[in-house]
Protein backbone atom coordinates (compact mmCIF):
# COMPACT_ATOMS: atom_id res chain seq x y z
CA UNK A 1 0.00 0.00 0.00
CA UNK A 2 1.37 3.38 -1.05
CA UNK A 3 -0.07 6.47 0.61
CA UNK A 4 0.60 10.09 -0.34
CA UNK A 5 -0.53 13.12 1.63
CA UNK A 6 -1.79 15.57 -0.99
CA UNK A 7 -2.84 18.40 1.34
CA UNK A 8 -5.45 19.37 3.95
CA UNK A 9 -7.81 16.33 4.05
CA UNK A 10 -6.76 14.85 0.69
CA UNK A 11 -4.91 11.54 0.95
CA UNK A 12 -4.18 9.27 -2.02
CA UNK A 13 -3.98 5.51 -1.42
CA UNK A 14 -2.63 3.29 -4.20
CA UNK A 15 -2.87 -0.47 -3.83
CA UNK A 16 -3.60 -3.56 -5.94
CA UNK A 17 -3.92 -1.40 -9.04
CA UNK A 18 -6.51 0.95 -7.51
CA UNK A 19 -6.25 4.67 -6.71
CA UNK A 20 -8.49 6.02 -3.94
CA UNK A 21 -8.48 9.72 -3.04
CA UNK A 22 -10.15 11.36 -0.04
CA UNK A 23 -11.79 14.80 0.26
CA UNK A 24 -10.04 16.71 -2.56
CA UNK A 25 -9.93 20.50 -2.16
CA UNK A 26 -7.48 22.83 -3.87
CA UNK A 27 -9.35 24.69 -6.63
CA UNK A 28 -9.98 28.05 -4.94
CA UNK A 29 -11.17 28.95 -1.42
CA UNK A 30 -14.10 27.54 0.53
CA UNK A 31 -16.66 28.93 2.98
CA UNK A 32 -16.96 31.94 0.73
CA UNK A 33 -13.51 33.48 0.61
CA UNK A 34 -12.58 32.63 4.20
CA UNK A 35 -10.47 29.47 3.98
CA UNK A 36 -7.53 29.12 1.63
CA UNK A 37 -5.59 25.88 1.47
CA UNK A 38 -2.11 26.22 2.94
CA UNK A 39 0.47 24.75 2.61
CA UNK A 40 -0.19 24.40 -1.09
CA UNK A 41 -1.10 20.80 -2.04
CA UNK A 42 1.28 18.44 -3.78
CA UNK A 43 -0.59 17.32 -6.92
CA UNK A 44 2.09 15.33 -8.72
CA UNK A 45 0.76 11.95 -7.56
CA UNK A 46 -2.84 12.99 -8.24
CA UNK A 47 -2.05 14.04 -11.80
CA UNK A 48 -0.07 10.88 -12.56
CA UNK A 49 -3.17 8.77 -13.44
CA UNK A 50 -6.98 8.85 -13.14
CA UNK A 51 -8.69 8.07 -9.86
CA UNK A 52 -10.81 4.97 -9.44
CA UNK A 53 -12.59 6.25 -6.35
CA UNK A 54 -13.03 9.46 -4.39
CA UNK A 55 -14.19 9.21 -0.77
CA UNK A 56 -16.19 12.16 0.60
CA UNK A 57 -16.28 12.07 4.39
CA UNK A 58 -18.91 14.76 5.03
CA UNK A 59 -20.52 17.85 3.61
CA UNK A 60 -18.30 20.69 4.84
CA UNK A 61 -16.89 22.65 1.94
CA UNK A 62 -13.25 21.78 2.67
CA UNK A 63 -14.15 18.10 2.21
CA UNK A 64 -16.95 18.26 -0.34
CA UNK A 65 -15.54 20.93 -2.65
CA UNK A 66 -17.48 20.89 -5.89
CA UNK A 67 -15.08 23.28 -7.59
CA UNK A 68 -12.29 20.74 -7.20
CA UNK A 69 -14.45 17.67 -7.85
CA UNK A 70 -15.50 19.04 -11.23
CA UNK A 71 -11.86 18.73 -12.34
CA UNK A 72 -12.10 14.92 -12.16
CA UNK A 73 -13.45 12.69 -14.97
CA UNK A 74 -17.05 11.66 -14.43
CA UNK A 75 -15.91 8.04 -14.70
CA UNK A 76 -14.56 8.40 -11.15
CA UNK A 77 -16.82 6.67 -8.62
CA UNK A 78 -17.59 8.58 -5.42
CA UNK A 79 -17.84 6.75 -2.09
CA UNK A 80 -20.13 8.15 0.63
CA UNK A 81 -21.96 6.86 3.67
CA UNK A 82 -25.63 6.04 3.13
CA UNK A 83 -26.34 7.98 6.36
CA UNK A 84 -25.45 11.31 4.72
CA UNK A 85 -27.56 13.32 2.30
CA UNK A 86 -24.71 13.94 -0.13
CA UNK A 87 -25.74 11.82 -3.09
CA UNK A 88 -28.12 14.30 -4.81
CA UNK A 89 -25.51 17.06 -5.12
CA UNK A 90 -22.86 14.60 -6.32
CA UNK A 91 -25.20 13.08 -8.90
CA UNK A 92 -26.07 16.57 -10.14
CA UNK A 93 -22.33 17.13 -10.57
CA UNK A 94 -22.29 14.10 -12.89
CA UNK A 95 -20.72 11.40 -10.72
CA UNK A 96 -21.71 7.81 -10.07
CA UNK A 97 -22.18 7.52 -6.32
CA UNK A 98 -21.68 4.37 -4.26
CA UNK A 99 -23.46 4.57 -0.92
CA UNK A 100 -21.87 2.36 1.74
CA UNK A 101 -23.98 1.07 4.63
CA UNK A 102 -22.82 1.69 8.19
CA UNK A 103 -22.37 -2.04 8.89
CA UNK A 104 -21.14 -2.88 5.42
CA UNK A 105 -17.70 -3.74 4.07
CA UNK A 106 -17.41 -3.52 0.29
CA UNK A 107 -14.83 -4.86 -2.15
CA UNK A 108 -13.51 -2.01 -4.31
CA UNK A 109 -11.77 -4.54 -6.54
CA UNK A 110 -8.77 -6.86 -6.38
CA UNK A 111 -9.48 -7.61 -2.73
CA UNK A 112 -9.24 -4.01 -1.54
CA UNK A 113 -11.88 -3.71 1.18
CA UNK A 114 -13.54 -0.49 2.33
CA UNK A 115 -15.66 0.48 5.33
CA UNK A 116 -17.28 3.87 5.88
CA UNK A 117 -18.40 4.31 9.47
CA UNK A 118 -20.68 7.16 10.65
CA UNK A 119 -19.44 8.93 13.74
CA UNK A 120 -20.91 12.21 15.00
CA UNK A 121 -22.63 15.31 13.61
CA UNK A 122 -22.97 13.97 10.04
CA UNK A 123 -19.34 12.90 9.75
CA UNK A 124 -17.76 9.58 8.82
CA UNK A 125 -14.43 7.80 8.71
CA UNK A 126 -13.03 5.35 6.16
CA UNK A 127 -10.99 2.19 6.60
CA UNK A 128 -9.07 0.64 3.71
CA UNK A 129 -7.47 -2.80 3.90
CA UNK A 130 -5.75 -4.78 1.16
CA UNK A 131 -4.90 -8.00 2.98
CA UNK A 132 -1.47 -6.71 3.94
CA UNK A 133 -2.02 -3.28 5.50
CA UNK A 134 -4.84 -1.36 7.18
CA UNK A 135 -5.24 2.41 6.91
CA UNK A 136 -7.66 4.63 8.88
CA UNK A 137 -8.80 7.99 7.49
CA UNK A 138 -10.46 9.73 10.45
CA UNK A 139 -10.47 13.29 8.98
CA UNK A 140 -12.64 15.47 11.31
CA UNK A 141 -14.67 12.55 12.58
CA UNK A 142 -13.35 11.98 16.10
CA UNK A 143 -11.10 14.68 17.58
CA UNK A 144 -13.98 17.17 18.05
CA UNK A 145 -16.61 14.63 19.10
CA UNK A 146 -17.67 13.90 22.70
CA UNK A 147 -15.54 11.49 24.70
CA UNK A 148 -18.17 8.74 24.72
CA UNK A 149 -18.35 8.85 20.91
CA UNK A 150 -14.58 8.60 20.65
CA UNK A 151 -14.46 5.64 23.03
CA UNK A 152 -17.30 3.82 21.27
CA UNK A 153 -15.87 4.24 17.76
CA UNK A 154 -12.30 3.40 18.78
CA UNK A 155 -13.50 0.26 20.58
CA UNK A 156 -15.35 -0.87 17.45
CA UNK A 157 -12.34 -0.14 15.22
CA UNK A 158 -9.99 -2.09 17.50
CA UNK A 159 -12.38 -5.03 17.49
CA UNK A 160 -12.58 -5.03 13.69
CA UNK A 161 -8.90 -4.23 13.10
CA UNK A 162 -6.59 -5.35 15.94
CA UNK A 163 -3.55 -4.39 13.85
CA UNK A 164 -3.40 -0.97 12.17
CA UNK A 165 -0.64 0.43 10.02
CA UNK A 166 -1.54 4.08 9.37
CA UNK A 167 -3.92 6.51 11.07
CA UNK A 168 -4.65 9.89 9.52
CA UNK A 169 -6.51 11.97 12.11
CA UNK A 170 -7.64 15.59 12.05
CA UNK A 171 -6.48 17.92 14.81
CA UNK A 172 -8.69 20.98 14.61
CA UNK A 173 -6.86 24.15 13.61
CA UNK A 174 -9.71 25.09 11.27
CA UNK A 175 -12.14 26.55 13.80
CA UNK A 176 -13.93 29.88 14.02
CA UNK A 177 -13.89 29.61 17.79
CA UNK A 178 -12.50 31.47 19.72
CA UNK A 179 -10.64 33.34 16.95
CA UNK A 180 -13.69 35.22 15.66
CA UNK A 181 -14.51 36.78 19.05
CA UNK A 182 -13.26 40.22 20.09
CA UNK A 183 -13.41 40.75 23.86
CA UNK A 184 -11.87 43.51 26.00
CA UNK A 185 -8.64 42.19 27.49
CA UNK A 186 -8.53 39.02 25.38
CA UNK A 187 -5.09 37.72 24.42
CA UNK A 188 -5.77 36.51 20.91
CA UNK A 189 -2.68 34.37 20.43
CA UNK A 190 -2.85 32.67 23.84
CA UNK A 191 -6.56 31.97 23.38
CA UNK A 192 -5.94 30.35 20.01
CA UNK A 193 -3.10 28.24 21.41
CA UNK A 194 -5.14 27.17 24.45
CA UNK A 195 -7.94 26.01 22.20
CA UNK A 196 -5.56 24.18 19.88
CA UNK A 197 -3.90 22.37 22.78
CA UNK A 198 -7.23 20.74 23.57
CA UNK A 199 -7.53 19.28 20.08
CA UNK A 200 -3.89 18.25 20.03
CA UNK A 201 -4.53 16.17 23.13
CA UNK A 202 -7.65 14.67 21.61
CA UNK A 203 -5.56 13.71 18.58
CA UNK A 204 -2.88 12.20 20.81
CA UNK A 205 -5.38 10.19 22.87
CA UNK A 206 -7.16 8.76 19.81
CA UNK A 207 -3.91 7.74 18.11
CA UNK A 208 -2.57 6.20 21.32
CA UNK A 209 -5.78 4.19 21.85
CA UNK A 210 -5.70 2.83 18.29
CA UNK A 211 -1.96 2.10 18.62
CA UNK A 212 -0.95 2.09 14.94
CA UNK A 213 2.50 1.78 13.45
CA UNK A 214 2.22 5.36 12.16
CA UNK A 215 0.09 8.32 13.21
CA UNK A 216 -0.29 11.43 11.06
CA UNK A 217 -2.04 14.76 11.88
CA UNK A 218 -3.85 16.25 8.89
CA UNK A 219 -7.13 17.85 7.73
CA UNK A 220 -6.63 21.13 9.56
CA UNK A 221 -4.19 23.45 7.83
CA UNK A 222 -5.82 26.51 6.24
CA UNK A 223 -4.94 30.17 5.89
CA UNK A 224 -7.18 33.09 6.87
CA UNK A 225 -6.71 36.10 4.58
CA UNK A 226 -9.39 38.43 5.99
CA UNK A 227 -7.63 41.26 7.84
CA UNK A 228 -9.50 40.75 11.13
CA UNK A 229 -8.40 37.10 11.28
CA UNK A 230 -4.97 37.20 9.65
CA UNK A 231 -3.34 37.28 13.10
CA UNK A 232 -4.63 33.74 13.77
CA UNK A 233 -2.48 32.01 11.16
CA UNK A 234 0.77 31.88 13.14
CA UNK A 235 -0.40 30.99 16.70
CA UNK A 236 -2.93 28.35 15.64
CA UNK A 237 -0.35 26.50 13.56
CA UNK A 238 2.85 27.15 15.47
CA UNK A 239 1.81 27.42 19.13
CA UNK A 240 1.89 23.68 19.78
CA UNK A 241 1.95 20.76 17.35
CA UNK A 242 -0.01 17.53 17.97
CA UNK A 243 3.08 15.35 17.80
CA UNK A 244 4.64 17.44 20.60
CA UNK A 245 1.58 16.78 22.75
CA UNK A 246 1.83 13.07 21.90
CA UNK A 247 5.48 12.88 22.91
CA UNK A 248 4.73 14.65 26.18
CA UNK A 249 1.74 12.51 27.17
CA UNK A 250 2.78 9.11 25.78
CA UNK A 251 6.58 8.98 25.92
CA UNK A 252 6.59 5.15 26.00
CA UNK A 253 4.44 4.72 22.88
CA UNK A 254 5.90 2.64 20.08
CA UNK A 255 3.82 4.38 17.40
CA UNK A 256 5.79 6.63 15.09
CA UNK A 257 3.98 9.96 14.80
CA UNK A 258 5.09 12.25 12.00
CA UNK A 259 4.09 15.87 11.35
CA UNK A 260 3.60 15.49 7.61
CA UNK A 261 3.57 18.05 4.82
CA UNK A 262 2.06 17.85 1.31
CA UNK A 263 3.99 15.29 -0.75
CA UNK A 264 4.81 13.00 2.18
CA UNK A 265 4.67 9.40 0.95
CA UNK A 266 4.83 6.07 2.75
CA UNK A 267 4.93 2.72 0.96
CA UNK A 268 4.80 -0.74 2.52
CA UNK A 269 5.63 0.68 5.94
CA UNK A 270 8.61 2.75 4.77
CA UNK A 271 8.73 6.51 4.30
CA UNK A 272 9.89 7.20 0.74
CA UNK A 273 9.18 10.97 0.58
CA UNK A 274 9.82 12.56 3.97
CA UNK A 275 8.11 15.95 3.67
CA UNK A 276 7.39 17.60 7.02
CA UNK A 277 5.20 20.42 8.30
CA UNK A 278 6.98 23.76 8.61
CA UNK A 279 6.01 26.75 10.71
CA UNK A 280 3.61 29.22 9.16
CA UNK A 281 5.03 32.71 8.69
CA UNK A 282 3.02 35.86 8.01
CA UNK A 283 5.59 37.05 5.48
CA UNK A 284 5.23 33.80 3.47
CA UNK A 285 1.46 34.10 3.41
CA UNK A 286 1.57 37.73 2.30
CA UNK A 287 3.94 36.88 -0.53
CA UNK A 288 2.03 33.78 -1.68
CA UNK A 289 -1.48 35.25 -1.45
CA UNK A 290 -0.75 38.89 -2.32
CA UNK A 291 -3.53 39.24 -4.92
CA UNK A 292 -5.99 37.11 -2.97
CA UNK A 293 -5.52 39.19 0.20
CA UNK A 294 -6.28 42.35 -1.74
CA UNK A 295 -9.46 40.85 -3.22
CA UNK A 296 -10.69 39.33 0.05
CA UNK A 297 -10.41 42.65 1.88
CA UNK A 298 -12.05 44.81 -0.79
CA UNK A 299 -15.76 45.17 -0.02
CA UNK A 300 -18.30 46.55 -2.47
CA UNK A 301 -20.83 49.14 -1.36
CA UNK A 302 -24.12 47.70 -0.11
CA UNK A 303 -27.17 49.90 -0.68
CA UNK A 304 -29.96 50.66 1.79
CA UNK A 305 -32.52 48.55 -0.10
CA UNK A 306 -30.46 45.40 0.43
CA UNK A 307 -30.04 46.18 4.14
CA UNK A 308 -33.82 46.52 4.35
CA UNK A 309 -34.18 43.14 2.65
CA UNK A 310 -31.83 41.52 5.18
CA UNK A 311 -33.67 43.20 8.05
CA UNK A 312 -36.98 41.80 6.80
CA UNK A 313 -35.46 38.34 6.58
CA UNK A 314 -34.14 38.58 10.14
CA UNK A 315 -37.51 39.95 11.31
CA UNK A 316 -39.19 36.79 10.01
CA UNK A 317 -36.73 34.65 12.00
CA UNK A 318 -37.27 36.75 15.13
CA UNK A 319 -41.02 36.07 14.95
CA UNK A 320 -40.45 32.36 14.36
CA UNK A 321 -37.99 32.19 17.28
CA UNK A 322 -39.98 34.44 19.63
CA UNK A 323 -41.10 31.62 22.02
CA UNK A 324 -37.45 30.64 22.45
CA UNK A 325 -36.02 34.15 22.63
CA UNK A 326 -38.32 35.37 25.40
CA UNK A 327 -37.24 32.45 27.60
CA UNK A 328 -34.06 34.42 28.20
CA UNK A 329 -34.66 36.49 31.33
CA UNK A 330 -32.24 39.33 30.58
CA UNK A 331 -32.18 42.24 28.15
CA UNK A 332 -29.70 42.91 25.35
CA UNK A 333 -28.79 45.15 22.42
CA UNK A 334 -27.29 43.52 19.34
CA UNK A 335 -26.01 45.20 16.18
CA UNK A 336 -25.48 43.45 12.84
CA UNK A 337 -22.98 45.35 10.70
CA UNK A 338 -22.60 44.60 6.98
CA UNK A 339 -19.24 45.43 5.43
CA UNK A 340 -19.61 48.17 2.82
CA UNK A 341 -22.96 49.44 4.16
CA UNK A 342 -23.76 52.81 5.77
CA UNK A 343 -26.53 51.37 7.94
CA UNK A 344 -26.78 48.43 10.33
CA UNK A 345 -29.51 46.21 11.78
CA UNK A 346 -30.33 46.57 15.47
CA UNK A 347 -32.03 43.88 17.58
CA UNK A 348 -33.06 44.87 21.10
CA UNK A 349 -34.75 42.83 23.82
CA UNK A 350 -36.38 44.46 26.83
CA UNK A 351 -38.40 42.13 28.97
CA UNK A 352 -40.60 40.17 26.56
CA UNK A 353 -40.40 42.86 23.86
CA UNK A 354 -38.21 42.32 20.80
CA UNK A 355 -37.57 45.23 18.44
CA UNK A 356 -35.73 45.21 15.14
CA UNK A 357 -34.72 48.37 13.29
CA UNK A 358 -32.29 49.81 10.75
CA UNK A 359 -29.83 52.39 12.09
CA UNK A 360 -27.33 54.75 10.48
CA UNK A 361 -23.83 53.67 11.45
CA UNK A 362 -22.52 57.23 11.72
CA UNK A 363 -25.05 58.01 14.46
CA UNK A 364 -24.36 54.99 16.67
CA UNK A 365 -22.41 54.61 19.89
CA UNK A 366 -20.88 51.13 19.50
CA UNK A 367 -20.24 50.92 23.23
CA UNK A 368 -23.99 50.98 23.86
CA UNK A 369 -24.34 47.49 22.32
CA UNK A 370 -23.62 44.19 24.04
CA UNK A 371 -22.56 42.33 20.91
CA UNK A 372 -21.73 43.60 17.42
CA UNK A 373 -21.72 41.04 14.62
CA UNK A 374 -19.80 42.05 11.48
CA UNK A 375 -20.09 40.05 8.26
CA UNK A 376 -20.54 40.33 4.49
CA UNK A 377 -23.91 40.78 2.83
CA UNK A 378 -23.49 37.65 0.68
CA UNK A 379 -22.65 35.51 3.70
CA UNK A 380 -25.65 36.76 5.67
CA UNK A 381 -27.99 36.27 2.72
CA UNK A 382 -26.70 32.70 2.30
CA UNK A 383 -27.13 32.07 6.01
CA UNK A 384 -30.75 33.19 5.93
CA UNK A 385 -31.74 31.51 2.67
CA UNK A 386 -30.03 28.09 2.49
CA UNK A 387 -30.11 25.05 4.75
CA UNK A 388 -26.38 25.00 5.47
CA UNK A 389 -25.60 28.65 4.82
CA UNK A 390 -24.89 29.30 8.50
CA UNK A 391 -21.78 27.13 8.19
CA UNK A 392 -20.10 29.97 6.29
CA UNK A 393 -20.35 32.06 9.45
CA UNK A 394 -20.03 29.55 12.26
CA UNK A 395 -17.72 26.93 10.76
CA UNK A 396 -15.95 28.96 8.11
CA UNK A 397 -15.07 32.05 10.17
CA UNK A 398 -17.21 34.37 8.05
CA UNK A 399 -18.02 36.85 10.80
CA UNK A 400 -16.64 38.68 13.82
CA UNK A 401 -18.43 38.86 17.18
CA UNK A 402 -17.33 41.95 19.07
CA UNK A 403 -18.21 42.20 22.77
CA UNK A 404 -18.12 45.51 24.57
CA UNK A 405 -17.70 43.91 28.01
CA UNK A 406 -15.92 40.84 29.32
CA UNK A 407 -18.88 40.04 31.60
CA UNK A 408 -21.28 39.65 28.69
CA UNK A 409 -18.74 37.48 26.86
CA UNK A 410 -18.43 35.14 29.83
CA UNK A 411 -22.22 34.74 29.69
CA UNK A 412 -21.94 33.74 26.00
CA UNK A 413 -24.61 36.32 25.20
CA UNK A 414 -24.01 36.00 21.46
CA UNK A 415 -25.84 32.68 21.61
CA UNK A 416 -29.09 34.62 21.86
CA UNK A 417 -28.42 36.01 18.38
CA UNK A 418 -27.57 32.71 16.69
CA UNK A 419 -31.12 31.27 16.40
CA UNK A 420 -32.28 34.14 14.18
CA UNK A 421 -29.29 33.79 11.84
CA UNK A 422 -30.59 30.61 10.27
CA UNK A 423 -32.85 29.43 7.50
CA UNK A 424 -35.68 28.07 9.64
CA UNK A 425 -39.43 27.60 9.60
CA UNK A 426 -39.88 26.51 13.23
CA UNK A 427 -38.55 27.82 16.55
CA UNK A 428 -35.70 26.07 18.34
CA UNK A 429 -36.63 23.56 20.99
CA UNK A 430 -37.12 25.14 24.42
CA UNK A 431 -33.83 25.66 26.23
CA UNK A 432 -35.46 23.93 29.23
CA UNK A 433 -36.50 20.85 27.29
CA UNK A 434 -39.97 19.49 28.07
CA UNK A 435 -39.89 20.49 31.74
CA UNK A 436 -40.45 23.67 33.78
CA UNK A 437 -37.53 26.10 34.06
CA UNK A 438 -37.00 25.48 37.79
CA UNK A 439 -36.86 21.70 37.31
CA UNK A 440 -34.35 22.12 34.48
CA UNK A 441 -32.13 24.39 36.59
CA UNK A 442 -32.29 21.96 39.51
CA UNK A 443 -31.23 19.02 37.35
CA UNK A 444 -28.38 21.01 35.81
CA UNK A 445 -27.18 22.00 39.27
CA UNK A 446 -27.13 18.37 40.38
CA UNK A 447 -25.26 17.27 37.22
CA UNK A 448 -22.67 20.01 37.72
CA UNK A 449 -22.21 19.06 41.38
CA UNK A 450 -21.47 15.41 40.53
CA UNK A 451 -19.33 16.23 37.49
CA UNK A 452 -21.71 14.87 34.83
CA UNK A 453 -21.83 17.98 32.62
CA UNK A 454 -20.03 17.61 29.28
CA UNK A 455 -17.32 20.16 28.54
CA UNK A 456 -18.67 23.03 26.46
CA UNK A 457 -16.31 23.38 23.51
CA UNK A 458 -17.80 26.79 22.65
CA UNK A 459 -17.80 28.45 26.08
CA UNK A 460 -16.01 31.79 25.91
CA UNK A 461 -15.30 31.81 29.65
CA UNK A 462 -13.55 28.45 29.40
CA UNK A 463 -11.47 29.09 26.29
CA UNK A 464 -10.59 32.78 26.36
CA UNK A 465 -7.22 33.76 27.85
CA UNK A 466 -7.14 37.33 29.18
CA UNK A 467 -4.00 39.40 29.42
Amino acid sequence: MKTTFVGHAAVLVETKGLRILSDPWWQGPCFGAQWWIYPKPSLEAVDAAPMDYIYISHGHADHLHLGTLRRFPKTTKVLVSDTLDLTPSLVRAGFEVIEVGQDEEIDLGNGVMCRIIPTYADDTLMVLSDGEEVSFNLNDALHASPRYIQDSIVARLKQLYPKVDCVFCGYGIASHFPNCYVIPGKDNAKSAIERQKHFNRQWARIVNEIDPKFGFPFAADVAFLEKDLFWANEPTHNGERPIAAYAEIYPQSKAEVIDIGPGFTIENGKVIEDVRFHDVRESDLRALFEREIEKVNKHQAVDADFIDYLREQIAERVEICRPYLIEYSGDYRFLVVIRGADSAIELCKKGRTLELSTRNLADLDRQSYDVILTTQSSYLRRTLSSDFGHETLFVGSGCIFEYTSREKAEQNLHRELLPVLNNRTAPPRSRFGDQPKLMYQLKQGVKKAIGRVDEDLYDLKRWTVFS
